[in-house]
């Protein structure tokens, strides 16, 4: 069966307590999949619904020119996909979902979500953001999804629309090796990405336990990953006690030329005033992000952190010594 609706064609059947999708059409790169078909509450997603492997035959007794692709809409697969919002509703990912989706994004999700099938983010090598429709002491996906997962990945919570916390979970790698004749292998894990994803109470995130594994982090990995799990922390600060804070803090303070460097190369604004406001960087290191802005090419950066340098730095400085 399949439904169409505006800009989206969907292949589904019926299955235990709602509807599952099996294919997606569309003729844009990011979807949002209702919540509702024709009355019946969509719960699932099919084994590789998103991939290019076309398995829709599996599931259903359907002609090629009975399907959507005969119309002006394209699968919406593979390189077709960017972004995917999936709906409150839903409650299982099935295998290979989104099996080669090369150019996939961003995945946004709600808390019904309990289980994920194997291999689901295979070759989404662009998969770098999850956006979670929930506040972050409400058991939802996350724990699946990670750990279906080694690359790095942004997490952000939100609650009534707004990000209230981010987690950040850096890649990781996991081998095996041979150490004896009688084909006896040794388990070698890199990267504090593997840590990150046993912080977990149940299916919450465990902020303590994700916050003290800092220390060793920030030893082990490189600047461009950890700030990341310094600033999201300090940015949206929930569950954060002052000991970690404190710690942040000082990592930021530490690293703060190359920190600003990074985020004017990404032109992330947000993460710069938020900096700049909280004084974790001095007028030398903004000064060089404006400069860094500027031969960028980004006017809009580099304007905004001159303002900034002397609204929150020099102009402060100034006035502590006016009498």
């Amino acid at each position: 069966m399949y439904t169409e609706k505006g800009n989206l064609a969907l292949v589904w059947r019926e299955t235990g307590g709602g509807a599952e999708i099996l294919r997606v059409y569309s003729d844009m790169p990011d979807v949002c999949i209702p919540e509702e078909i024709t009355g019946m509450k969509v719960v699932s997603i099919g084994a590789y619904c998103f991939s290019e492997a076309n398995r829709v035959s599996d599931y259903i007794n359907n002609t090629e020119e009975n399907l959507p692709a005969a119309n002006h809409l394209c699968e919406f697969c593979g390189n077709n996909a960017r972004s995917i919002s999936l709906p409150d509703t839903i409650e299982r990912i099935g295998n290979n979902a989104f099996y080669n989706c090369r150019k996939m994004v961003s995945l946004e999700a709600g808390a019904s979500l309990k289980e994920t099938g194997s291999d689901i983010f295979m070759n989404c090598t662009s998969f770098t953001k999850l956006h979670l429709r929930h506040r972050a002491d409400t058991p939802g996906g996350l724990k699946h999804i990670v750990g279906r997962l080694c690359t790095h990945l942004d997490v952000y919570f939100y609650d009534n629309g707004k990000v209230h916390a981010m987690l950040v979970f850096p890649e990781y790698t996991d081998s095996y090796d041979e150490i004896a004749p009688a084909h006896i292998f040794g388990r070698n894990i890199t990267g504090e990405g593997f840590r990150a994803r046993q912080c977990f109470d149940g299916d919450i995130p465990g902020f303590r336990q994700y916050d003290a594994i800092f220390d060793k982090a920030s030893a082990e990995e490189s600047i461009n990953i950890i700030y990341k799990m310094a600033l999201g922390r300090l940015m949206y600060p929930f569950m954060l006690e002052d000991a970690p804070k404190a710690k942040y803090e000082k990592y930021i303070k530490i690293h703060q030329s190359v920190i600003m460097e990074i985020l004017a190369e990404e032109r992330d604004i947000e993460a710069l005033y938020f900096i700049c406001r909280h004084k974790y960087a001095d007028a030398a290191s903004i000064g060089n992000a404006a400069a860094k802005a500027s031969q960028a090419g980004w006017g809009e950066g580099a304007a905004s952190l001159l303002k900034w340098k002397y609204e929150f730095i020099e102009n402060a400085r100034k006035s502590r010594y006016e009498f």
